[in-house]
């Protein structure tokens, strides 16, 4: 048994270089990911209460539960025992139109002395009905558009003092009626401490949904999965006794396509257009390293205050450029709290949803923590 050990502690150095260089090289040659252009939307549906009232600037946070949807490598931190069950019911945005509409997900993760913590996670996406008429307003029938499901195995451990580095593996079904795909995708992450500062500070980046095409019938009926680069932050600005003060941020790039695939397009909109030049266009569309700009990240930040073991506080802002544009500031904000009795927490966040009527979206999630 100890040769076990020691093997598996010898090969973290092995495992860190991997790590870094997977999530590191690619993102030189990475692109946007425009609205409509990759499949499995399951997958930019986030998770958490905690990441959701903050905006989901999530990827540098340690030692929770809903980490690997964010950042594997936040699974370090996890002592015992975590799980949690949420459930968004969309029919708060647009009534009876949206029956069967709903994401919910559980997550379960426990620390394994001398190895690491380890996590599963489902995801499960109801898309609800769709009439089926044919030349007329007559509805024929009601078609069941589906249940899409992400099944995840995630694993995380701390390679040096300073560094944790994590990885998940991803099972995506997709339905559509009476169609279906299936693709696999990986995830990678790492997080660095710096505690000689200031203030201590952690750094987080991750590399999500690195995987095939949903196939639903060949290569010519696929979409790509919705790749995506965070890089976030959290600044420590007070931790006295009881009283615990965090301010997160992340930036995150859509990265699904290097280079532009629609050539005849965009040959067909530059004819039409003749002032903008190529380069114009993809900046305009984030395609190659324009990814990077700022007009096509989405930017989060949250602050988060916690009182002991017991009393959770959170506000965020997020700025997604694949979401409409919001008339007020306010329509930006996100907040929410936890509240914990024991080893039972349940946590509560209140965010943009919004539909025809820009009606914000009451989220719930209940949690187990066993520390």
């Amino acid at each position: 048994m100890m040769d076990f050990f020691v093997f598996f502690r010898s090969t973290k150095l092995l495992f860190t270089l991997t790590l870094v260089l997977s999530v590191l090289g690619p993102a030189t040659e990475v692109v946007q990911a425009g609205a409509g252009r990759t499949g499995a939307q399951i997958l930019n549906l986030g998770g958490g209460t905690r990441a959701a009232s903050l905006g989901d600037a999530f990827s540098a946070i340690n030692g929770d539960v809903t980490a690997p949807l964010w950042n594997p490598s936040g699974l370090n931190g996890i002592s015992k025992l975590q799980t949690t069950l949420s459930y968004k019911d969309y029919s708060q945005l647009f009534g009876d139109a949206s029956e069967g509409l709903y994401y919910a997900f559980f997550a379960g993760a426990t620390h394994l002395d001398g190895l690491g913590t380890v996590a599963g996670t489902l995801q499960v996406q109801g898309q609800g009905k769709i009439a089926v008429t044919t030349n007329s307003p007559e509805v024929i029938r009601e078609e069941d558009l589906g249940t899409n499901w992400v099944l995840t195995a995630s694993y995380a451990d701390k390679l040096t003092k300073n560094l944790a580095a994590g990885i998940s593996g991803k099972v995506i079904r997709q339905r559509l009626a009476q169609y279906g795909g299936r693709a696999y995708a990986v995830d990678f992450g790492i997080q660095y401490d710096i505690r000689e500062l200031f203030v201590p500070v952690r750094f987080g980046v991750a590399l999500q949904n690195w995987g095939t095409r949903i196939k639903f019938k060949d290569e010519n009926q696929s979409d790509p999965l919705p790749r995506a680069l965070r890089i976030g932050t959290l600044v420590t600005l007070l931790d006295v006794k009881h009283h615990y003060v965090s301010l997160v941020t992340d930036l995150t790039a859509a990265i699904d396509k290097i280079q532009e695939d629609d050539e005849e397009g965009v040959k067909v909109y530059l004819e039409n257009n003749p002032d903008m030049t190529r380069d114009q266009l993809m900046a305009d569309r984030g395609v190659g390293l324009h990814a990077f700009r700022w007009k096509h990240l989405q930017k989060s930040i949250g602050l988060e205050y916690t009182l002991g073991k017991i009393l959770y506080l959170r506000a965020g802002y997020k700025k997604d450029p694949g979401m409409p544009t919001f008339p007020e500031f306010t329509d930006y904000l996100t907040y929410g709290f936890g509240a914990r009795v024991y080893f039972g927490q349940l946590d509560f966040a209140q965010v943009p949803g919004g539909g025809p009527n820009n009606k914000r979206l009451n989220v719930f999630a209940l949690r187990l923590i066993f520390d």
